[in-house]
Protein backbone atom coordinates (compact mmCIF):
# COMPACT_ATOMS: atom_id res chain seq x y z
CA UNK A 1 0.00 0.00 0.00
CA UNK A 2 1.61 3.32 -1.18
CA UNK A 3 0.61 5.50 1.80
CA UNK A 4 1.84 8.39 -0.77
CA UNK A 5 -0.05 8.09 -4.03
CA UNK A 6 -2.84 10.52 -4.79
CA UNK A 7 -5.71 7.68 -5.17
CA UNK A 8 -4.66 6.99 -0.75
CA UNK A 9 -4.46 10.45 0.01
CA UNK A 10 -8.04 11.07 -1.48
CA UNK A 11 -9.69 7.87 -0.51
CA UNK A 12 -8.07 8.95 3.00
CA UNK A 13 -9.22 12.35 3.30
CA UNK A 14 -12.24 11.77 1.57
CA UNK A 15 -13.21 9.23 4.57
CA UNK A 16 -12.03 11.69 7.30
CA UNK A 17 -14.51 13.97 5.91
CA UNK A 18 -17.30 11.59 6.46
CA UNK A 19 -15.68 10.68 10.05
CA UNK A 20 -15.92 14.14 10.64
CA UNK A 21 -19.45 14.84 10.17
CA UNK A 22 -20.23 13.82 13.91
CA UNK A 23 -17.59 16.05 15.30
CA UNK A 24 -19.24 18.83 13.73
CA UNK A 25 -22.51 18.62 14.37
CA UNK A 26 -21.29 18.33 18.22
CA UNK A 27 -18.53 21.03 18.10
CA UNK A 28 -21.03 23.12 16.61
CA UNK A 29 -23.54 22.80 19.34
CA UNK A 30 -21.38 22.78 22.23
CA UNK A 31 -19.83 26.07 20.61
CA UNK A 32 -23.05 27.58 21.00
CA UNK A 33 -23.44 26.31 24.45
CA UNK A 34 -20.75 27.39 25.67
CA UNK A 35 -20.37 30.94 24.90
CA UNK A 36 -23.93 31.57 26.77
CA UNK A 37 -21.86 29.93 30.18
CA UNK A 38 -23.15 26.47 30.01
CA UNK A 39 -20.46 23.53 29.18
CA UNK A 40 -21.32 20.66 27.20
CA UNK A 41 -19.94 17.48 28.58
CA UNK A 42 -23.14 15.63 27.99
CA UNK A 43 -22.64 15.95 24.18
CA UNK A 44 -21.44 12.61 24.74
CA UNK A 45 -24.33 10.56 25.65
CA UNK A 46 -26.61 12.92 23.40
CA UNK A 47 -25.00 11.07 20.64
CA UNK A 48 -25.50 7.87 21.94
CA UNK A 49 -29.16 8.74 22.34
CA UNK A 50 -29.19 10.56 18.92
CA UNK A 51 -27.75 7.45 17.48
CA UNK A 52 -30.24 4.64 18.90
CA UNK A 53 -33.15 6.66 18.42
CA UNK A 54 -32.11 7.47 15.06
CA UNK A 55 -31.63 3.51 14.15
CA UNK A 56 -34.97 2.74 15.42
CA UNK A 57 -37.17 5.35 13.45
CA UNK A 58 -35.39 4.46 10.38
CA UNK A 59 -35.55 0.82 10.53
CA UNK A 60 -39.44 0.82 12.11
CA UNK A 61 -40.94 3.73 9.60
CA UNK A 62 -38.09 2.32 6.15
CA UNK A 63 -37.71 6.23 6.22
CA UNK A 64 -33.92 7.78 7.06
CA UNK A 65 -35.18 11.29 7.46
CA UNK A 66 -37.85 10.06 9.77
CA UNK A 67 -35.09 8.80 11.68
CA UNK A 68 -32.83 12.28 11.45
CA UNK A 69 -35.61 13.90 12.68
CA UNK A 70 -36.22 11.28 15.98
CA UNK A 71 -32.30 11.50 16.70
CA UNK A 72 -32.48 15.25 16.75
CA UNK A 73 -35.69 15.35 18.77
CA UNK A 74 -33.69 12.58 21.55
CA UNK A 75 -30.91 14.72 21.76
CA UNK A 76 -33.03 17.67 22.58
CA UNK A 77 -35.35 15.87 25.29
CA UNK A 78 -32.18 14.63 27.24
CA UNK A 79 -30.61 18.26 26.91
CA UNK A 80 -33.13 19.57 28.73
CA UNK A 81 -33.31 17.23 31.36
CA UNK A 82 -29.64 18.20 31.77
CA UNK A 83 -30.72 21.84 31.51
CA UNK A 84 -32.99 21.32 33.90
CA UNK A 85 -30.71 20.70 36.55
CA UNK A 86 -27.51 22.52 35.20
CA UNK A 87 -29.27 25.98 35.12
CA UNK A 88 -32.36 26.48 37.06
CA UNK A 89 -31.13 24.38 39.63
CA UNK A 90 -27.70 25.12 39.64
CA UNK A 91 -25.89 21.66 39.81
CA UNK A 92 -22.49 21.78 39.41
CA UNK A 93 -22.42 21.05 35.49
CA UNK A 94 -19.11 18.86 34.89
CA UNK A 95 -20.77 16.45 38.04
CA UNK A 96 -24.46 16.79 36.07
CA UNK A 97 -22.41 15.76 32.39
CA UNK A 98 -20.59 12.86 34.27
CA UNK A 99 -23.51 11.33 35.89
CA UNK A 100 -25.71 12.03 32.55
CA UNK A 101 -22.98 10.20 30.02
CA UNK A 102 -22.68 7.26 32.54
CA UNK A 103 -26.54 7.00 32.39
CA UNK A 104 -26.82 7.15 28.24
CA UNK A 105 -24.15 4.27 27.88
CA UNK A 106 -26.36 2.24 30.27
CA UNK A 107 -29.76 3.45 29.43
CA UNK A 108 -29.06 2.86 25.54
CA UNK A 109 -27.41 -0.65 25.71
CA UNK A 110 -30.49 -1.39 28.04
CA UNK A 111 -32.89 -0.51 24.86
CA UNK A 112 -30.87 -1.91 22.66
CA UNK A 113 -30.80 -5.55 24.14
CA UNK A 114 -34.30 -5.27 25.25
CA UNK A 115 -35.96 -4.34 21.15
CA UNK A 116 -32.84 -6.96 19.86
CA UNK A 117 -31.69 -8.85 21.75
CA UNK A 118 -27.66 -9.62 22.40
CA UNK A 119 -27.00 -9.28 19.26
CA UNK A 120 -28.19 -6.87 15.90
CA UNK A 121 -25.17 -6.35 13.81
CA UNK A 122 -26.97 -8.66 10.87
CA UNK A 123 -29.79 -5.96 11.19
CA UNK A 124 -28.82 -2.74 8.70
CA UNK A 125 -30.45 -0.33 7.44
CA UNK A 126 -29.54 1.47 4.03
CA UNK A 127 -27.68 4.66 4.38
CA UNK A 128 -27.74 7.98 2.90
CA UNK A 129 -25.93 7.69 -0.18
CA UNK A 130 -23.00 10.27 -1.65
CA UNK A 131 -24.19 12.96 -3.65
CA UNK A 132 -22.05 14.22 -6.48
CA UNK A 133 -22.47 18.38 -6.78
CA UNK A 134 -22.23 19.15 -10.99
CA UNK A 135 -18.88 20.39 -11.80
CA UNK A 136 -17.17 20.49 -8.47
CA UNK A 137 -16.87 16.80 -7.88
CA UNK A 138 -14.63 16.86 -10.88
CA UNK A 139 -12.49 18.47 -9.59
CA UNK A 140 -9.22 16.55 -9.10
CA UNK A 141 -8.58 15.38 -5.55
CA UNK A 142 -10.55 18.32 -3.95
CA UNK A 143 -13.54 16.75 -5.84
CA UNK A 144 -13.37 13.35 -4.53
CA UNK A 145 -12.36 14.37 -0.86
CA UNK A 146 -15.19 17.58 -0.46
CA UNK A 147 -17.90 17.55 -3.44
CA UNK A 148 -18.51 13.67 -3.46
CA UNK A 149 -20.48 13.19 0.49
CA UNK A 150 -23.80 12.41 1.77
CA UNK A 151 -26.32 14.66 2.51
CA UNK A 152 -25.59 15.25 5.91
CA UNK A 153 -21.70 16.34 5.15
CA UNK A 154 -23.06 19.05 3.12
CA UNK A 155 -26.05 20.19 6.07
CA UNK A 156 -23.19 19.80 8.60
CA UNK A 157 -21.32 21.93 7.31
CA UNK A 158 -23.94 24.54 6.02
CA UNK A 159 -25.59 24.88 9.58
CA UNK A 160 -21.95 25.87 11.22
CA UNK A 161 -21.77 28.28 9.12
CA UNK A 162 -25.18 29.20 10.02
CA UNK A 163 -24.38 29.21 13.76
CA UNK A 164 -20.80 31.07 12.66
CA UNK A 165 -23.39 34.17 11.19
CA UNK A 166 -25.86 34.06 13.64
CA UNK A 167 -22.81 34.26 16.61
CA UNK A 168 -20.92 36.76 14.90
CA UNK A 169 -23.49 39.06 13.30
CA UNK A 170 -26.11 39.39 14.90
CA UNK A 171 -28.16 40.65 17.86
CA UNK A 172 -28.62 37.17 19.14
CA UNK A 173 -25.18 35.92 18.77
CA UNK A 174 -24.21 39.30 21.13
CA UNK A 175 -26.58 38.05 23.85
CA UNK A 176 -25.54 34.66 23.97
CA UNK A 177 -21.77 35.80 24.48
CA UNK A 178 -23.06 38.33 27.24
CA UNK A 179 -24.41 35.56 29.17
CA UNK A 180 -21.42 33.62 28.91
CA UNK A 181 -19.07 36.05 30.26
CA UNK A 182 -21.28 38.65 32.29
CA UNK A 183 -24.86 37.54 33.12
CA UNK A 184 -25.74 40.38 35.64
CA UNK A 185 -24.90 42.56 32.77
CA UNK A 186 -26.79 40.82 30.05
CA UNK A 187 -29.65 40.36 32.57
CA UNK A 188 -30.05 43.80 33.53
CA UNK A 189 -30.27 44.92 29.53
CA UNK A 190 -33.11 42.93 29.31
CA UNK A 191 -31.61 39.58 28.50
CA UNK A 192 -33.59 36.79 30.15
CA UNK A 193 -29.92 34.38 31.07
CA UNK A 194 -32.30 31.54 32.18
CA UNK A 195 -34.61 30.89 29.12
CA UNK A 196 -31.21 32.06 26.65
CA UNK A 197 -29.20 29.54 28.34
CA UNK A 198 -31.64 26.47 28.21
CA UNK A 199 -32.59 27.58 24.53
CA UNK A 200 -28.68 27.13 23.83
CA UNK A 201 -28.14 23.64 25.58
CA UNK A 202 -31.12 22.84 23.92
CA UNK A 203 -29.58 23.59 20.53
CA UNK A 204 -26.23 21.79 21.37
CA UNK A 205 -28.38 18.52 22.57
CA UNK A 206 -30.25 19.37 18.78
CA UNK A 207 -26.64 19.00 17.20
CA UNK A 208 -25.87 16.07 19.43
CA UNK A 209 -28.71 14.27 18.26
CA UNK A 210 -27.96 15.27 14.30
CA UNK A 211 -24.28 13.65 14.94
CA UNK A 212 -25.75 10.67 16.96
CA UNK A 213 -28.02 9.78 13.78
CA UNK A 214 -25.27 10.52 11.40
CA UNK A 215 -23.34 7.68 13.07
CA UNK A 216 -26.03 5.16 12.46
CA UNK A 217 -27.40 6.47 9.14
CA UNK A 218 -24.61 7.35 7.45
CA UNK A 219 -21.78 5.78 8.45
CA UNK A 220 -22.89 2.55 10.26
CA UNK A 221 -26.01 1.18 9.32
CA UNK A 222 -26.86 -0.28 12.59
CA UNK A 223 -26.29 0.45 15.68
CA UNK A 224 -23.54 -0.96 18.40
CA UNK A 225 -23.30 -0.68 22.07
CA UNK A 226 -21.06 2.52 22.72
CA UNK A 227 -21.14 3.53 18.95
CA UNK A 228 -20.08 7.37 20.25
CA UNK A 229 -17.23 6.19 21.74
CA UNK A 230 -15.40 9.30 22.56
CA UNK A 231 -16.53 11.12 20.12
CA UNK A 232 -18.37 14.28 22.69
CA UNK A 233 -15.53 14.54 24.26
CA UNK A 234 -13.63 14.84 21.29
CA UNK A 235 -15.97 17.46 20.25
CA UNK A 236 -15.26 19.47 23.71
CA UNK A 237 -11.34 19.50 22.57
CA UNK A 238 -12.41 21.24 19.28
CA UNK A 239 -14.06 23.46 20.59
CA UNK A 240 -11.37 25.01 22.87
CA UNK A 241 -9.08 24.63 19.93
CA UNK A 242 -10.76 26.17 17.21
CA UNK A 243 -11.80 29.13 20.11
CA UNK A 244 -15.65 28.85 20.40
CA UNK A 245 -15.44 29.37 16.32
CA UNK A 246 -17.94 26.80 14.29
CA UNK A 247 -15.98 27.63 11.32
CA UNK A 248 -12.77 26.94 12.63
CA UNK A 249 -14.39 24.21 14.35
CA UNK A 250 -15.53 22.71 11.22
CA UNK A 251 -11.97 22.11 10.03
CA UNK A 252 -10.22 21.00 13.02
CA UNK A 253 -13.10 18.29 12.66
CA UNK A 254 -12.30 17.01 9.63
CA UNK A 255 -8.45 16.90 10.63
CA UNK A 256 -9.58 14.77 13.44
CA UNK A 257 -11.99 12.36 11.23
CA UNK A 258 -8.68 11.95 8.88
CA UNK A 259 -6.64 10.89 11.67
CA UNK A 260 -9.61 8.06 12.40
CA UNK A 261 -9.68 6.94 8.90
CA UNK A 262 -5.70 6.79 8.76
CA UNK A 263 -5.93 4.62 12.06
CA UNK A 264 -8.79 2.32 10.16
CA UNK A 265 -6.35 1.86 7.07
CA UNK A 266 -3.33 1.30 9.06
CA UNK A 267 -4.98 -1.39 10.97
CA UNK A 268 -6.38 -3.22 7.58
CA UNK A 269 -2.78 -2.60 5.92
CA UNK A 270 -2.07 -5.58 8.85
CA UNK A 271 0.98 -4.80 11.72
CA UNK A 272 2.74 -6.41 14.85
CA UNK A 273 1.36 -4.00 16.81
CA UNK A 274 -1.89 -4.29 18.73
CA UNK A 275 -4.69 -3.09 16.98
CA UNK A 276 -5.25 -1.13 20.09
CA UNK A 277 -2.86 0.83 19.49
CA UNK A 278 -4.35 2.39 16.11
CA UNK A 279 -7.73 2.44 18.24
CA UNK A 280 -6.40 4.70 20.43
CA UNK A 281 -4.11 6.65 17.73
CA UNK A 282 -7.03 9.69 17.26
CA UNK A 283 -7.14 10.39 21.30
CA UNK A 284 -3.59 10.42 21.92
CA UNK A 285 -3.49 12.99 19.00
CA UNK A 286 -5.75 15.18 20.51
CA UNK A 287 -4.24 15.05 23.92
CA UNK A 288 -1.25 15.84 22.12
CA UNK A 289 -2.79 18.85 19.86
CA UNK A 290 -4.30 20.30 23.10
CA UNK A 291 -1.39 20.31 24.88
CA UNK A 292 0.78 21.83 21.98
CA UNK A 293 -2.09 23.87 20.80
CA UNK A 294 -4.18 24.70 24.06
CA UNK A 295 -1.99 27.78 25.76
CA UNK A 296 -3.44 31.29 25.76
CA UNK A 297 -7.12 30.60 25.10
CA UNK A 298 -9.57 32.69 26.94
CA UNK A 299 -12.77 30.63 27.62
CA UNK A 300 -16.19 32.57 27.98
CA UNK A 301 -15.72 34.06 31.48
CA UNK A 302 -18.85 32.76 33.20
CA UNK A 303 -18.53 29.21 31.44
CA UNK A 304 -19.32 26.67 33.81
CA UNK A 305 -20.67 29.10 36.65
CA UNK A 306 -24.25 28.72 37.52
CA UNK A 307 -26.16 31.83 37.54
CA UNK A 308 -28.15 32.94 40.31
CA UNK A 309 -30.12 35.95 39.59
CA UNK A 310 -31.23 36.76 43.27
CA UNK A 311 -27.70 37.34 44.39
CA UNK A 312 -25.68 40.50 44.40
Amino acid sequence: MNFLSTAFLANLFSSGVRQSVPLIFGSTGDAVSEKSGVIGICVEGEMLFGALFAYLAALKTGSLWLGVLAGALSGVLSSLIVACWSVFLKQDQSIIGIMFNIFALGFTNFLNRSVFGTNNAAIRIQTFQPIEIPLLSKIPFFGQVLFSQDILTYLSVLLAAAAFIVMRKTKVGLQISATGDNPKAAQASGVRVYRLRTACYMFCGFFAGLGGASLTLSTVGNFTEGISAGRGFICLAIVILSRWNPLVAVIAAMGFGSVQALQIRLQVAGSSLPYQLFVALPYLITVVVLVLAGHNIKAPEKLGVPYDQESR
